[in-house]
């Protein structure tokens, strides 16, 4: 465990502070969900909630079989890391706070043909992107990585499963 060396008091309600250094490093944001988990007797472990990380048996099945069904290969996100995938090689490695700052920011996310996710992972290729809001918060994306040429066939249906996978996470 990496040490910060700084300090803070509980107050009278129980709270603590963390450090906007800390904060901005790991890019938390004002209302972010955090999970909180006992270690042992003398210690706690405060980590992002994803609520796309909590439905990995659903999802995971969903993803393998859409991405076999449409001859493509699918890539599901929070927005910390690569949370599923039909490519087992990419499993669990940190994305780049690039990917939410370009949706967010309008870039176009559709018709790209790289995409840096990690230092040291880019997918390259015809992709696109579709991010994924269950209630209007922004949760993680959907990446496709289209290898046939019937792409808008595909999209519908991609557009189709992001609103299940969309409502999935709503109701759960």
């Amino acid at each position: 465990m990496k040490t910060t060396g700084i300090t803070r008091r509980i107050d009278e309600l129980g709270r603590i502070v963390i450090p906007k250094e800390i904060r901005k490093n790991m890019h938390l944001k004002t209302g972010e969900l955090l999970e909180i988990f006992i270690n042992d007797e003398e210690s706690i472990t405060l980590k992002k909630f994803s609520l796309i990380n909590k439905q990995e048996e659903f999802l995971g099945d969903y993803v393998n079989l859409l991405a076999k069904k449409t001859h493509t290969n699918i890539y599901v996100t929070s927005l910390n890391e690569l949370v599923f995938s039909n490519d087992e090689k990419y499993k669990n490695i940190k994305i780049t706070t690039e990917l939410e700052k370009n949706v967010l920011n309008g870039i176009k996310i559709d018709n790209l043909t790289n995409l840096k996710l990690s230092n040291d992972v880019t997918l390259t290729g015809d992709l696109s992107i579709f991010a994924l809001r269950p209630n209007a918060d922004l949760v993680g994306f959907l990446i496709v990585q289209f290898k046939d040429d019937n792409k808008q066939d595909i999209i519908n249906i991609i557009d189709f499963s992001k609103s299940l996978i969309e409502n999935y996470l709503e109701s759960n």
